[in-house]
């Protein structure tokens, strides 16, 4: 790909709307490096600040912001609370909190797909007299900042996007008689590059697509939803209306059926705990050969095999079912929150925002690559020099977004168990697009769910 203007990017996503995202993080250090110190004065008390962590990269930035805000506050205590789980762990132990009243953090970090749940739960705290009166809130694009707000109000504050790809193994396809610069012109040749691929390397998994309660969000963001958008459809209307049974549907679901069913995808996902940590490693030793997953993944590969990982390892936008436009599925990685039982909200915001400075910006999503939500961490040279991020930065031009629903969660139980019932082959396409429906009504409301 080339090389691309970050600057031009921001631009255009502030001029056509785009809602881009928060997206992902990084662990002590004596004082921060580089981190812009905060200002406020006069501020006492403690906060805590929660956040998970699996990967190692958020823990260093996060003590020294912490460091900051207290070495300029005197008489203020940041406790942190890291817990080394996953975030489908972290969330349900986090809304037990907010449901109880007890042990309630005054930050905490969580993905930004969640913000309508929360926000109409009452669980977190508008952010709006903040951030008007941060100048720093400027350095985020008009998009970045409309993927924030939810019913009028900022809610979440965040410092990269998520972005995704369909990954592919240029080793494993040239085994299997295709080019290694492989490029699909429309969405079945995917299906016919997996076929090659089973056929010729018995060895190497051909393909993975996500379905089940198994998959989580992946059968989802990864799968059902872009099948939908790439066979011409929504999965929901511009006035909030969920879809509950269309043409385009019933083809995503019947894309389905034939990956499963000629054997193409491992039925493991359906069955496993967190399957896609097998799938990603698969794709990043060679062992399996395509997966639509997320942008933030490759860096994992690249830390452990930087020179196999560039050779080996391709990336392109999802195609479509006729070669129309190819696209990525965008989202609001995950950002930084402040609890509305916090009681101390003004040093609550001080930790946010000493934290979300422009080098820990940058760093991080270096570090753990995302494209960065401040324009001005977007040109630090570090930044600017890692060319899968000024990929990563250019695919958000062709990307699609879901809304912060509230009822996303009850939503992503009804995909998956309409994938789950196709991938295992309980239902026929048909029947599993009619149950979708129904489930959706049962789940949000028939007043919510339309046919098309």
């Amino acid at each position: 790909m080339s090389t691309y203007s970050r600057r031009k990017f921001l631009k255009v996503a502030a001029a056509t709307g785009l809602v881009v995202a928060c997206a992902p993080a990084a662990s002590p250090s004596a004082s921060p490096s580089g981190a812009a110190p905060s200002q406020a004065k006069g501020l006492t008390g403690t906060i805590t600040v929660s956040y998970p962590d699996e990967l190692g990269v958020k823990p260093k930035y996060v003590d020294q912001a912490a460091q900051a805000v207290q070495t300029k506050n005197s008489g203020t205590t940041v406790k942190v609370d890291l817990q080394k789980i996953s975030d489908d762990l972290y969330y349900p132990k986090l809304l037990l909190a907010l449901q109880s009243g007890a042990d309630v953090p005054d930050v905490f970090h969580f993905g930004g797909d969640s913000i309508g749940e929360l926000a109409d739960a009452g669980y977190i705290e508008p952010l709006d007299t903040y951030v008007n009166a941060w100048a720093d809130w400027s350095q985020y694009p008009a998009s970045i900042k409309q993927g924030a707000t939810y019913k009028g109000h900022v809610w979440a504050i965040p410092y990269g996007m998520d972005t995704r790809w369909l990954y592919f193994r240029r080793d494993d396809l040239q085994k299997a008689g295709l080019a290694a610069d492989w490029m699909p012109t429309k969405l079945a040749d995917v299906v016919t590059a997996a076929a090659a691929v089973k056929s010729k390397e018995a060895n190497v998994l051909p393909y993975a697509l996500y379905a089940g309660a198994a998959a989580s969000d992946g059968a989802r963001d990864h799968a059902f939803v872009p099948l939908v958008w790439a066979y011409g459809g929504d999965v929901v209307t511009s006035d909030g209306k969920w879809v509950g049974n269309s043409a385009a549907i019933r083809k995503a679901l019947t894309y389905y059926q034939t990956v499963y069913t000629q054997g193409l995808s491992p039925k493991e996902i359906l069955t496993s705990t967190k399957p896609w940590t097998a799938m990603r490693a698969k794709l990043g030793d060679g062992s399996l050969a395509l997966l639509f997953e997320g942008g933030w993944v490759y860096g994992g590969w690249a830390s452990k095999d930087q020179a196999g990982t560039q050779k080996n390892v391709g990336y392109i936008l999802h195609p479509t079912e006729n070669g129309g436009p190819s696209f990525t599925i965008g989202g609001l990685g995950t950002c930084w929150y402040i609890t509305a039982k916090s009681k101390n909200k003004d040093l609550a915001w001080e930790f946010i925002k000493t934290w979300n400075n422009k080098d820990t910006v940058a760093k991080i999503n270096i570090e753990d690559p995302h494209p960065v939500a401040r324009s001005d961490s977007a040109d630090v040279a570090e930044f600017k020099a890692q060319q899968y991020l000024v990929d990563s930065t250019k695919s958000l031009e062709k990307a699609k977004f879901l809304p912060p629903d509230p009822n996303l969660s009850k939503i992503t139980t009804a995909i998956q168990k309409a994938t789950g019932r196709v991938a295992n082959g309980d239902s026929s396409p048909d029947d599993a697009a009619k149950q979708y429906s129904a489930d959706l009504k049962q789940a949000i409301g028939a007043a919510l769910v339309i046919e098309q």
